[in-house]
């Protein structure tokens, strides 16, 4: 399903996240409940997800696809071409660079590939690993904890 932040995004976002960006345009914290994760994220709301800033020699990104530039830098520091995933071995870095970021906690990212059905995955900053959170935003919604 499209709807009018499809466009401003130029992506085919999952329905159930396009849902719960309208029913939380300022964001919100989800405290999840999941097997490998139980942070609590600050989920960006609309404005937050568009919001630009500079990663000084590296480039310029809106919140939403900032993990372009953190495969950037992993890439010219002489990291192999993939992110270290400690349950899925490793994930190219090419792929990591096109999630699209709906969140953070504590300088990680929470994001959805859209290279693996739109699954819900965590980008740690600190050494660039990538762990698969959720099969889907609708699963990963259902775990989180009332706050």
């Amino acid at each position: 399903m499209k709807l009018e932040m499809n466009t401003t995004f130029n992506r085919e976002l999952p329905v159930t996240y396009l849902k719960f960006l309208n029913e939380n345009p300022d964001g919100c914290q989800i405290k999840n409940n999941g097997r490998w994760d139980k942070r609590t994220w600050n989920m960006f709301g609309k404005a937050a997800l568009l919001e630009r800033w500079e990663m000084k020699g590296v480039g310029e990104a809106a919140n939403y696809e900032c993990l372009k530039l953190y495969t950037h830098i992993q890439e010219e520091v002489g990291e192999i071409a993939y992110a270290p995933s400690l349950r899925f071995g490793r994930v190219k870095l090419e792929r990591v660079a096109k999630g699209f970021v709906i969140g953070t906690e504590n300088g990680d990212y929470l994001y959805l590939d859209p290279d693996c059905s739109f699954s819900v995955w965590a980008y740690y900053h600190d050494g660039g690993e990538v762990t698969k959170i959720s099969g889907s935003f609708a699963d990963f919604y259902k775990t989180r904890k009332p706050l």
